[in-house]
C-alpha cells in the first residue's frame, strides 16, 4: 500500500519507550498525511508552499460547512493515494474547531482529528 513513516504526535517524532522513533504504515501513514496536509493553512509551509487547505477561512456557521470542508479536503490531498475520503464530524465548540475525517484505504479504515482554524 505505502512506504512506512515516522508517527507524528504533538508536532514532533513519537518516541517509544527505548528512545527510539516509532513507525506507522499504511492506512495509519495514510491518515498522517491526510492530517498535515488538511490542517496546515495553504501556503504557509516554506518548503512547499502548495501543501495545505484554506479549510480556516470557512464559516463554521455556514449550513454546508462540512460539504465546503470536505471538498477542500479532498482537494489538499490529490496527491495522496487513499480510496476514500470523508468528514464525518465537525466539534465546533473545541478550541480551535475539529473535523473528524474517515480515510479509507481498500478495506481498511481509521479516522483522523483535524484542526480547523488552529
Amino acid at each position: 500500500m505505502s512506504n512506512m513513516d515516522v508517527k507524528i504526535e504533538n508536532k514532533d517524532i513519537k518516541i517509544s519507550h527505548t528512545g527510539t522513533p516509532l513507525y506507522i504504515d499504511e492506512v495509519e501513514e495514510i491518515a498522517q498525511r491526510v492530517k498535515i496536509a488538511c490542517s496546515v493553512r495553504k501556503g504557509s509551509f516554506i518548503y512547499d508552499r502548495e501543501l495545505g487547505s484554506y479549510a480556516h477561512t470557512l464559516d463554521v456557521d455556514d449550513e454546508m460547512f462540512i460539504e465546503k470542508l470536505e471538498m477542500m479536503y479532498k482537494e489538499a490531498t490529490i496527491d495522496i493515494p487513499y480510496t476514500k475520503l470523508r468528514v464525518v464530524s465537525v466539534d465546533k465548540t473545541a478550541v480551535p474547531v475539529v473535523a473528524y475525517v474517515e480515510v479509507v484505504c481498500g478495506t481498511k479504515s481509521v479516522v483522523t482529528e483535524v484542526t480547523i482554524n488552529g
